[in-house]
């Protein structure tokens, strides 16, 4: 259920209150232009069982970061990279109100900028059990673009963006720490070209709205210092073979009654 609403600090983003988890998380984000949805929490909900540390790179509003809370009792800390400063305030008042602020906490950092820069705010190096990511999916040249800044960052990369988001999870990771993205199934290629130059053990999960479809969406997990070999899992399905009901196992995750056991 979403209900409009003013936001008063800020300025150019008009607002929704969204409930995911089946109430458990209500999340305020912007109306138009990047909202979270199923990616965001089936990237929470991938967190391994027992990370005290997280991090996740473009963040948003919190919603995958604050899912992994939810789900993963044990997790201290987490923190939320974020370019975006009117979008970061949204996001600081969602772990406020969803009663996440002492074990959460924003940084205000472009993924691009220099190592240095992000240490300086807190995305310290060899650190983190967990890294998350929900990448920009399409090319900026390929897409028509939404016109707010946010959005346009949100959705699009440029070249060399992808090679550059992995280098920065892989870089922030401890050893043996866990990198998880999602992306595009048609990107699985170039992802996975820059997944195995730095880390093992990795396991992709393809996403189909149906069985027996072709994947648009894949989670890739990888472990930094493992030298294992590559899973393939069996896809997950949204839905049915017919109706608009979700799966009861994507249910059960997205009314926040399981995580994703992968």
């Amino acid at each position: 259920m979403s209900v409009d609403h003013p936001q008063g600090k800020v300025k150019q983003h008009c607002v929704t209150s969204d409930a995911f988890l089946g109430g458990k998380l209500n999340v305020c984000q912007p109306e138009k232009g990047f909202r979270a949805g199923v990616d965001s929490v089936l990237l929470g909900a991938a967190v391994d069982d027992a990370p005290r540390t997280l991090l996740e790179l473009g963040a948003g509003v919190g919603v995958a970061a604050m899912t992994a809370l939810t789900y993963c009792p044990a997790l201290s800390t987490a923190l939320l990279a974020e370019f975006d400063p009117e979008i970061v305030s949204i996001g600081q008042q969602n772990l406020l109100d969803n009663h996440y602020i002492e074990r959460a906490r924003y940084a205000v950092i472009d993924i691009m900028s220099s190592g240095p820069e992000r240490v300086a705010h807190g995305m310290v190096q060899d650190h983190f059990d967990s890294v998350i990511a929900n990448p920009p999916y399409f090319d900026e040249k390929t897409v028509s673009l939404p016109n707010d800044n946010y959005g346009k960052r949100a959705h699009a990369h440029g070249i060399d963006c992808l090679e550059r988001w992995v280098k920065a999870a892989v870089s922030c990771a401890r050893a043996g720490g866990e990198v998880i993205f999602i992306h595009r199934a048609a990107e699985l290629q170039k992802l996975m070209k820059y997944y195995d130059r730095r880390l093992g053990n990795i396991t992709i999960l393809p996403i189909v709205s149906r069985p027996g479809q072709q994947a648009n969406r894949v989670l890739v997990r990888g472990y930094k210092g493992s030298k294992a070999p590559c899973k393939l899992l069996s896809p997950l399905s949204l839905h049915g073979s017919e109706g608009r009901e979700f799966t009861p196992q994507l249910q059960a995750i997205l009314m926040g009654k399981d995580k994703l056991h992968w």
